[in-house]
């Protein structure tokens, strides 16, 4: 029964599992500890999200030559948390961009075996450009306005440091990676992730809706779970476009503190929501993702524009 896509039908076959809530509420008990991009899926589509990380199907992949997106930015992720590290002063633009070579060919020679894929033939191409877009983003970072210095590179909080989110008695955890994080001379730090993709998805209304949550999560891990200090300001870095996102912790309303208490509420809708059994799909509003693992049964299914 296909039903209208703005209007959910409260039945077990569109999501409605709130009777198994009990069962839900143990599998997602405050000492499960969640991901912010699991947070995100959730609050893209209840359903992609059962799908996905309650049921563990995954979406059919077709057979591709060389670099899918994700091992592209495992990549980019490798070549600068080793190159910030390599360099004897981080904050000295000269001494980076002459340990590039280096480094990036390090990471880039290791990529097919690490990364799982097959070199092709345009593979030396890929090498280059990648290399390029790195010492761009290198170069454009250094000339950003304020005296940040980097002093962390993909900071952990895992296990003991996982960042636990309290409400009166009701918790959960959250883990993961900081890309980089930057402080002034007066203590007070930048947070900033690197992105693979353009900027048009990560804007100051993105974080309102609840559909970016990770950079200020992250900014309140550095806080809380790691007590690096207090965070000022930070970013999504468009690493191919070597450009910040338009969305900024300093810049969102209530500056960072507003920012965090708003992807903290995002949050806990969608931690009660698994734990109530509310999977109902919701397609994004510019249309459903052609990776999203229910396509070939979801009747809710909207093609992308």
């Amino acid at each position: 029964m296909p039903g209208n896509a703005g209007h959910a039908i409260r039945v077990p076959f569109d999501g409605d599992l709130t009777a198994l809530a009990d069962a839900f509420a143990t599998q997602f008990a405050p000492e499960r500890t969640w991901s912010a991009s699991r947070l995100e899926a959730y609050r893209s589509c209840p359903f992609a999200f059962f799908i996905n990380h309650v049921l563990g199907l995954e979406p059919r992949q077709e057979p591709v030559e060389g670099l899918d997106a994700r091992q592209l930015g495992n990549i980019y992720h490798h070549i600068f948390e080793q190159l910030y590290r390599a360099a004897a002063d981080p904050a000295d633009l000269d001494a980076l961009l002459a340990a590039l070579p280096a480094v990036a060919a390090a990471v880039l020679d290791a990529a097919p075996r690490v990364e799982g894929f097959r070199a092709t033939a345009w593979w030396q191409q890929s090498r280059a450009e990648i290399e390029a877009n790195v010492r761009r983003s290198v170069e454009a970072l250094a000339d950003l306005p304020g005296s940040f210095v980097p002093v962390a590179q993909e900071a952990a909080f895992f296990d003991n440091h996982s960042l636990t989110v309290t409400d009166g008695d009701d918790a959960f955890r959250l883990h993961g990676f900081i890309d980089r994080v930057d402080r002034a001379p007066d203590g007070s730090l930048r947070i900033i992730d690197y992105k693979t993709g353009g900027p048009a998805a990560f804007t100051v209304k993105a974080v309102a809706e609840g559909k970016k949550l990770q950079l200020p999560l992250y900014a309140l891990a550095a806080e809380q779970a790691l007590g690096l200090g207090a965070v000022a300001d930070g970013f999504y870095w468009h690493v191919q476009h070597a450009e910040a996102s338009k969305f900024t912790l300093a810049g969102f309303e209530g500056g960072p503190a507003g920012a965090m208490q708003t992807a903290l509420a995002h949050a806990w809708a969608a931690v009660r929501g698994a734990r109530a059994g509310q999977f109902a799909p919701h397609p994004p509003a510019e249309g459903c993702p052609d990776y999203c693992p229910a396509v070939a049964f979801c009747w809710r299914y909207r093609a992308r524009w």
